[in-house]
């Protein structure tokens, strides 16, 4: 996504999210005195499907399953600060559904819902700073409850060195996590190498795009997807090769890779759809050493629609 949509939540930072926050700090424009950036509110509402896909656990069959997401976001800017730092407020909530294989140890829902508060500053040419913490509840099962609650922590700094390449780095927390999310390092680079044409490379989100027109853009990216969520029950029974899976925390994380094309119909309304593969998903019972990982490659699709108001 290429909006500034910038969580205050008790919240697992998605992929979505983060490659959200680089994107801005790295097109973000020096903006004229007494201007606001980003001023208009906005909400976007995105969706996306990716196909049966068999895995593995500890050597052995795992069962497999097929994922339907979607979500929503609403960001509403402040007033500016001192003419160089623009605060704003948001809402966000994301749902997976998993449609599961008989046995396969994972529950059938994972959710998210959380505010935000977030500042992005331009104070010195060359340089924009963003900041985002807060509160989400992420939860996995049939409904929400206070041991999902969790803290996230997202700061990045970029610079632009020349007229055609900036480089921002940074760090994304997300305390519920317990395994390898729980602290990543964000780095982005971004080169215009020509005009339309645009590489950036970093991480959650590499990839290339070409501005065809004012209202039409075409894009490969690989991209992660990812968050952590509260397990309350047990999917499935212990076994002898599987541990007890209750009250404990699990670790979504996928990467897709494939074309995406925006139209931008209006000033105020854009939609986006990508396709492409997905070479890595798994599951990581982390606490509990358990992880699933996929055995082939999924194919998947995605929408996403944007209005500015």
């Amino acid at each position: 996504m290429t909006s500034l949509s910038l969580p205050f939540t008790w919240f697992r930072p998605t992929a979505a999210w983060v490659a959200a926050l680089c994107a801005a700090a790295l097109t973000h424009a020096q903006p004229a005195p007494g201007s606001r950036a980003g001023a208009a509110i906005s909400l976007a509402i995105d969706g996306a499907a990716t196909s049966q896909t068999d895995f593995t656990a500890r050597g052995a069959s795992a069962g497999g399953f097929a994922v339907t997401q979607y979500g929503a976001k609403l960001k509403i800017p402040l007033p500016p600060l001192n003419g160089a730092w623009f605060p704003a407020i948001g809402l966000d909530y994301q749902h997976y559904d998993l449609d599961r294989e008989a046995g396969t140890p994972l529950p059938d829902t994972l959710k998210s819902l959380g505010a935000s508060f977030s500042v992005v500053g331009v104070p010195v040419k060359d340089w924009v700073f963003i900041a985002s913490a807060g509160p989400e509840i992420s939860n996995a099962g049939s409904g929400f409850t206070q041991r999902g609650l969790g803290f996230g922590l997202f700061a990045l700094a970029t610079r632009k060195f020349t007229s055609d390449f900036s480089a921002g780095f940074g760090v994304v927390y997300d305390s519920l996590s317990r395994g390898t999310g729980r602290i990543l390092p964000v780095a982005t680079f971004d080169w215009t190498p020509a005009p339309g044409w645009r590489a950036f490379l970093g991480f959650p989100r590499t990839g290339a795009s070409w501005q065809i027109n004012d209202a039409l853009k075409a894009e490969f990216v690989a991209e992660a997807d990812f968050g952590s969520f509260y397990v309350t029950d047990a999917p499935v029974p212990r076994s002898a090769l599987r541990p007890a899976l209750d009250r404990t925390r699990l670790e979504y994380q996928a990467l897709r890779v494939g074309p995406a094309v925006t139209w931008k119909a209006s000033p105020t309304f854009q939609t986006r759809v990508a396709v492409g593969a997905v070479p890595i998903l798994n599951v990581d019972y982390h606490s509990r050493g358990y992880k699933l990982k996929s055995d082939d490659t999924a194919a998947f699709v995605s929408a996403e629609l944007e209005w500015k108001f």
